[in-house]
Formats: C-alpha cells, structure tokens, sequence
C-alpha cells in the first residue's frame, strides 16, 4: 500500500502561528514552541519511513511561496491552495489519493505523535480494506488525523465547523450521510492553550524513555518553561 501523509504547517514569518496559545505565553515562546513541535513530528516521520518506505511524507503549507523555502525540504513539500480549511483539505487530500492507496491528513498541534500510534492507525486500513475513512478524534472536539482510501466530495470538508466542539462530529455525519464509513481510532491531544502544555509535559514524562530526541528537547523546553505554564 502506498501511503501519503499530508502535514499541514505554517512558515514563520510568512503567517502568524499559534495565535491562541501566543495570547497567553507571547508570541516568541509560542514560535519556539511551534518550532520545536515541527521538529517533533518531522522526525516521527523519519522514523516512520525507515520502518516503510511506502510511506511518504508531504508538507502542505499555508502559503503559496513556502514549498521552495529550504525550511521545508525534508520531505516534498505543496501549497494547500486557497480557500477555508475545508476546502484545503480537500484539496490535498483529493490531489494525493491520484497518486497514493491511502492519504493521511495531520496538523503539527500533537508533537507527542510515536511512530507505533500511526501504524496503529495504518493497519486499520490494512485489516479492512473496504473501509473509506479512519479518524483520530482530538480532545478538543477535533481530530488530530484524518485518513481517505476514497476521495469526498468538496461539499462535505466545506459544510463543517472547524475549531469546533462538534468539528470531528460534523464530519463523520457527513461522510456517513455521502455512503462512506468511518472507523473510530485513537484520541489524542492537540496543543492549542496555555493548559494543554502542561498535560503534554506530563504525556512526555510519563514516557521518557521511549520518546525520540526532538521530543526530548521540546521536553526540556517545557521543563524550563513550566513557571510560565503554572502561572
């Protein structure tokens, strides 16, 4: 199976980042931060291709001049194109399923992702091959990835409510409602506010010997950081 993963970033200093978590701790911490969480879930990639090569890591980018910035090219790197979210990511999910089995949809708001939880996730495409979709609902009412063996229409990302209570909700109904199912994975946290640094500290140190380098040094950030985290 040839299986893309579409990470949808943001460039400093071409957009702003971490918008909400940069009200509570400044904007320099919250770029550091977005740093360091980049640097996590590149090298999860990494991993992820040395254990199968039939994976393939894509950057999407929010800005049309970002793919040709040197900062991205770790891995093939695309625009998400214009328009809402929705219409982005059907955008880029639509132009890899031309060319891949299966196409993973991820952010950079869970840098405590490990290479174990996405073959998890993989495989349950593998052992159900006639199933469409699989979500990894986030704490917050979203997901934190969204995998397509088939295509949706644009009509069904564009009628959902993004960063929202109800985003991952919306979205299963419609996809139900479009003919296709939708399997259930694991819940995971996304990094959006002040608190949700403190629980991915204690994510982090609850196995700290299992977690990769750029985990442990955005570990470290948060350890040195956690006065402004505690108020």
């Amino acid at each position: 199976m040839k299986v893309a993963i579409a990470i949808f970033a943001k460039t400093i200093g071409l957009s702003s980042v971490k918008t909400r978590l940069a009200d509570d701790i400044g904007q320099e911490n919250a770029e550091a931060f977005y740093r360091l969480s980049v640097g996590c879930i590149q090298e999860v990639m990494e991993n992820i291709v040395a254990q199968n090569t039939n994976v393939n890591p894509h950057w999407v980018l929010a800005e049309e001049d970002a793919p040709s910035l040197s900062e991205w090219h770790s891995f093939p790197a695309m625009w998400t194109g214009e328009g809402g979210l929705g219409t982005r990511l059907a955008n880029v999910s639509q132009s890899l399923l031309k060319t891949h089995d299966a196409v993973f949809l991820i952010g950079t708001d869970s840098p405590q992702l490990s290479p174990k939880r996405f073959f998890e996730v993989l495989q349950v495409f593998q052992v159900n091959p006639k199933l469409e979709h699989v979500a990894g609902p986030a704490t917050d009412g979203g997901f934190w990835l969204w995998g397509s063996m088939k295509q949706l229409p644009n009509d069904v990302w564009e009628g959902v409510s993004y960063s929202e209570e109800t985003t991952l909700q919306e979205l299963v109904k419609a996809t139900n409602a479009y003919g296709h199912h939708v399997a259930i994975s694991h819940r995971m946290q996304d990094v959006d506010l002040l608190e949700d640094l403190v629980t991915l500290q204690k994510t982090f140190e609850q196995k700290e010997s299992l977690i990769l380098p750029a985990q442990k040094n955005l570990l470290k950030w948060l350890r040195e950081h956690n006065p402004i985290f505690q108020g």
